[in-house]
């Protein structure tokens, strides 16, 4: 689990991670200390006249440079504070537990994952930080882990010339094989505006409801309102049962995006929901990671597929995220950001391709994601020229 820590200029919010180290020279432009006129002396009324007209142009010139010049002076930056952070404020006296929090697995094959955003208020050196929730995907016990970390920290170099010192820090919950797939600097920055909260409380549906087989509603949270206001719910997909569907929907209703101002654009979230029999065995993938030619074995069909890609066309060899939604939704894939145009074609192909399953495999599986390999090399597949073993193994040779 990863977990990273930003300093929190005191009393600034949003607070930088870091004091500001340098400034900008202010720059005005200089003027002559006086300015006169050239003109000769006057000879008669006429050249008096012409005095006067040459000295009053001159006048208007000399008004219109000064003017100028007090608009450049007033466009001079101000001066920056570069004075250097104390040591609460650089948090370098930040005291945390020895033992760093872990994964709270439930089962062998548990991968679910959760995120807390948190900002941190120190008050006093003795005492451990204020905690408020900027973001929350974590369930229940994740939750819990965190916040009995964190209520071990201490800042014990906090003064009160330091006033209250605060810091945002992160953790992420991943029991997952897979790799992060690319994404640019504008996409994380976009993904981190991204601020639900869901309830503390994990999601309970009386048991009476829900029968013997998993139950699942696939929604589209819409959060148009600002961080107060719940969510606008669309239901995408459902086979659970009317009083579980009013549950589930009831909790989310809790959710809440409190980062959000009024009259931001509208924000649209996708969140499935699964309840699971207590108890009830059910079918998990042994490990989330396999090369293209495993993934490919696992599906309907394969010795039926055509298919001819130049993998080397596609900057590889690269990763492919797969979301599985059975037969009742589309497969989801992503090769991460920005998407190469050079591998639509395979992503497209990719998507269109159905788990070998029965139905209740396919039940226990919905929503599960699975990361592919994609070597480098070629790939041809043609039911009338080879087995399929030996055509799919034509995937993992190295270009």
């Amino acid at each position: 689990m990863n977990f990273d820590l930003q300093r929190h200029a005191p009393g600034v919010a949003p607070l930088s991670t870091s004091p500001r180290r340098g400034g900008h020279r202010a720059s005005a432009r200089s003027l002559p200390a006086r300015w006169a006129t050239t003109a000769g002396k006057p000879k008669g009324k006429a050249k008096s006249a012409q005095y006067a007209l040459t000295a009053l142009k001159a006048l208007a010139a000399w008004a219109t440079l000064w003017l100028a010049a007090g608009t450049a002076q007033a466009q001079t930056a101000a001066p920056t504070d570069i004075t250097p952070a104390s040591p609460a404020q650089s948090l370098s006296c930040l005291q945390r537990p020895e033992r760093a929090p872990s994964y709270p697995q439930r089962s062998r094959y548990d991968r679910t994952g959760g995120l807390m955003r948190l900002k941190l208020r120190f008050d006093k050196p003795d005492a451990p930080p204020t905690v408020e929730v900027l973001a929350n995907t974590a369930r229940e016990n994740m939750q819990d882990i965190v916040r009995h970390y964190v209520a071990g920290y201490r800042l014990p170099c906090l003064t009160p010339e330091d006033g209250a010192v605060e810091a945002v820090q992160e953790f992420r919950f991943n029991n997952s094989s897979a790799e992060p797939l690319p994404e640019p600097m504008a996409a994380t920055a976009a993904r981190q505006r991204l601020c639900p909260v869901r309830p503390a409380e994990d999601l309970t549906v009386r048991a009476f409801g829900l029968g013997n087989e998993p139950q699942h509603v696939v929604l589209a949270m819409t959060f148009a309102g600002d961080g107060n206001q719940p969510p606008e719910l669309k239901v995408l997909y459902s086979n659970a049962d009317a009083l579980v569907q009013d549950q589930m929907l009831t909790w989310v209703r809790g959710y809440r995006m409190p980062c959000r101002k009024a009259g931001e654009p509208a924000q649209v979230v996708q969140q499935v929901l699964t309840m699971r029999p207590h108890g009830k065995a059910r079918y998990a993938l042994k490990q989330d990671s396999f090369t293209l030619v495993e993934f490919l074995r696992m599906t309907e069909k394969p010795e039926t597929l055509k298919a001819d890609f130049d993998f080397d066309t596609m900057h590889c060899p690269f990763k492919v995220n797969y979301r599985y939604y059975g037969a009742a939704l589309p497969s989801e894939v992503s090769a991460g950001r920005p998407v190469d145009p050079n591998r639509i074609a395979f992503l497209r192909w990719l998507r269109e391709r159905k788990l070998d399953l029965t139905e209740r495999q396919a039940n226990d599986l919905f929503s599960s994601t699975l990361q592919i390999t994609v070597p480098c090399g070629s790939m041809t597949l043609d039911p009338a020229d080879a087995s399929p073993p030996a055509a799919l193994s034509a995937a993992s040779a190295p270009g």
